[in-house]
């Protein structure tokens, strides 16, 4: 990792997060991931922002975008970038929630994508929904937060699909990065995904027939008393049964 994105880990760390009192940062190996395996000149996206941003900046990429809907957080990227003598020209930040943007955006191809927005259910399915096609066949997705159960579901889906090599499953739980082995990623049915597939194999199934009562089971449902005949009856043998 060059000195510049190591030192946003260690002593040079900026307040970017909740007002700027903290960093929210993703993990140093993810940081490291970033900076070893992005190049200057490629096209990348985010969702939410914050060390990520800084490191991809670093790198020379020639656009980035980062989808979050704190102003205020890309305003402190760009004074920490200033700082640091990390140019931002290559930034394109997008001021909405990701699943309100994404569904209308016209994304340019990609060449990284790094999932780390909102992390409550369903937003990061969607985030990666609206990416995973744009990306370029041999391009990354990153799943950030696979310790939370939204991400965890996202990286196991893709950890078993053909359409997808899993690179890291980092142990510590905290992110996950997939490179992209064919295109399009959107299309077949449930069946030939195979997490799907496992979790509800075809003929797991079973509808349960149910026996309507008939005029005699009615009738004594009405007519025998409930407490003394019908609730010791319905208790042991489910009869006699009401509609």
């Amino acid at each position: 990792m060059r000195d510049s994105a190591r030192a946003l880990f260690t002593t040079n760390r900026p307040l970017l997060h909740s007002g700027r009192s903290c960093t929210l940062g993703i993990h140093g190996d993810l940081g490291r991931f970033l900076d070893e395996t992005v190049r200057s000149g490629q096209v990348t996206l985010e969702t939410g922002s914050g060390l990520s941003t800084m490191v991809l900046l670093a790198v020379g990429v020639a656009h980035h975008i980062a989808v979050t809907p704190d102003a205020d957080e890309v305003a402190a990227i760009r004074a920490a970038c200033a700082e640091r003598g990390i140019p931002v020209d290559a930034l394109e930040p997008i001021f909405e929630p990701s699943q309100v943007y994404l569904p209308r955006a016209s994304l340019p191809a990609l060449d990284l994508v790094l999932i780390d927005g909102d992390h409550s259910f369903p937003t990061p399915f969607i985030d990666w929904y609206y990416t995973a096609d744009r990306l370029k066949v041999g391009g990354w997705m990153v799943v950030d937060d696979t310790q939370l159960v939204t991400g965890r579901i996202l990286a196991d889906f893709m950890r078993v699909d053909p359409r997808w090599r899993e690179a890291i499953r980092h142990p510590s739980g905290r992110f996950a990065v997939y490179q992209k082995l064919t295109h399009p990623i959107h299309h077949g049915v449930w069946m030939d995904q195979p997490f799907v597939q496992d979790t509800c194999p075809v003929g797991s199934i079973r509808i349960k027939s149910i026996r309507v009562p008939g005029p005699i089971e009615r009738s004594l449902a009405r007519i025998l008393p409930w407490r003394l005949v019908q609730q010791p009856l319905r208790a042991r043998f489910n009869w006699p049964r009401v509609e």
